[in-house]
């Protein structure tokens, strides 16, 4: 009997990096039939890349989700928040022919609100990182739910948002393309100077970008030793309708690279190929010190963050409160790498456990599997 499995990608093309290398390995087993829907347009390039680097049968297909006139009239204002809860709605009929509803997403959850009656709901939890966020609780929501390791399951098993039995560690699946997309030729700047990657994050409360982004791209404008990338986390421009993209590109130069979404953006390619991290508060970092390097975190806003559990990752670097001590960060913390390199690893053992780095999307598709046939057994 062929298991049907439906994959949503709601939200910006970032999510199908860490769900769809899941749904090549699933649709690769027997008797398993897999179908990607997403929101975005852009996603199905992304799509196709992963496939591409993962493999992918005949039991693997990707769709657009249906949308009504109304709810692409929500895109194009980029309501995005309401549009979830419509996208949801309009496809509820097709979604329960499936056995199983796969999402990265916390408000998937919406789902069974919904009318979500027959699939089993399964989260693949993303982010690696330290940082609260509002809607963590309708985790308890899902009838399954994969941690990429031990600090992320024991923070929701001890809020009381899961159980053991509805819960599993299985490694972060983002980093099984690390290596793929790290083979391949990465060239954007005529020099080759070491790479500066300055990430910051949307949350306007914690980020630099809105205080320091001018002032670093000045600096680094004015120096000739590092290239610098600038990557900030796709939400960010949410608002303003591609304005705010429009403005921030004309500062691209010959050793500054401005990239609001493209599909390095969000494959680790930045991450991969970068010699020094700059950032706030994303998880990406965990991407970046997968193999251990030097980085330096901005705090503009003075955040009392020594002892603060939601900051822990800024004991990988300096931390700078003052943004004219931001060059001079920079230019000693490869020397001074020595100094954060132990948190740094033993922040990887803790994140995602003692389990190979690579091979989680396997160990992903054979849990899943395992808890269908389980439910199917009782």
């Amino acid at each position: 009997m062929t298991v049907k499995i439906a994959f949503v990608y709601i939200a910006e093309p970032y999510q199908c990096y860490h769900a769809a290398s899941v749904a090549s390995a699933l649709s690769a087993l027997p008797d398993c039939s897999v179908t990607e829907y997403y929101s975005f347009s852009d996603s199905a390039e992304h799509l196709r890349h992963i496939r591409t680097l993962f493999g992918g049968n005949d039991s693997l297909s990707i769709r657009p989700f249906q949308k009504s006139v109304f709810t692409k009239i929500l895109h194009i204002g980029r309501r995005l928040d309401r549009e979830k809860s419509h996208v949801f709605r309009e496809n509820i009929e097709e979604l329960n022919n499936y056995d199983a509803i796969i999402s990265t997403e916390n408000t998937a959850a919406f789902l069974k609100q919904q009318g979500l009656k027959k699939p089993k709901l399964i989260l693949i939890k993303h982010g690696a990182g330290d940082r609260k966020v509002r809607n963590e609780y309708m985790v308890k929501y899902f009838d399954f739910v994969l941690f990429p390791g031990p600090k992320i399951r024991n923070y929701f098993l001890k809020e009381g948002f899961t159980t053991e039995e509805k819960t599993t560690s299985i490694g972060y699946p983002k980093f099984d393309i690390f290596n793929a997309i790290k083979a391949e030729e990465f060239s954007i700047f005529p020099k080759n100077k070491p790479i500066v990657l300055y990430n910051p994050h949307y949350k306007k409360s914690q980020t630099s970008y809105y205080k320091w982004k001018n002032f670093i791209i000045e600096s680094f404008e004015n120096q000739n030793y590092y290239d610098l990338v600038i990557s900030p986390h796709v939400k960010m421009f949410h608002e303003g309708y591609f304005v705010n993209e429009f403005l921030l590109k004309r500062r691209n130069s010959e050793n500054v690279y401005i990239d609001t979404g493209s599909i390095n953006s969000v494959n680790m390619t930045y991450t991969s190929n970068s010699s020094i991290y700059v950032g706030d508060v994303s998880s990406q970092v965990y991407e970046f010190i997968i193999e251990p390097r030097p980085c330096v975190f901005l705090n503009p806003h003075k955040i009392k963050w020594q002892g603060n559990p939601y900051f822990k990752h800024w004991e990988f670097g300096e931390v700078v409160e003052n943004r004219n001590d931001i060059m001079p960060a920079i230019r000693r913390a490869k020397e001074q790498h020595y100094l954060y390199l132990d948190a740094q690893k033993e922040m990887i053992r803790k994140t995602f456990g003692t389990m190979p780095l690579l091979g989680a999307s396997q160990r992903a598709a054979t849990a899943i599997i395992d808890y269908l046939n389980q439910i199917n057994m009782a």
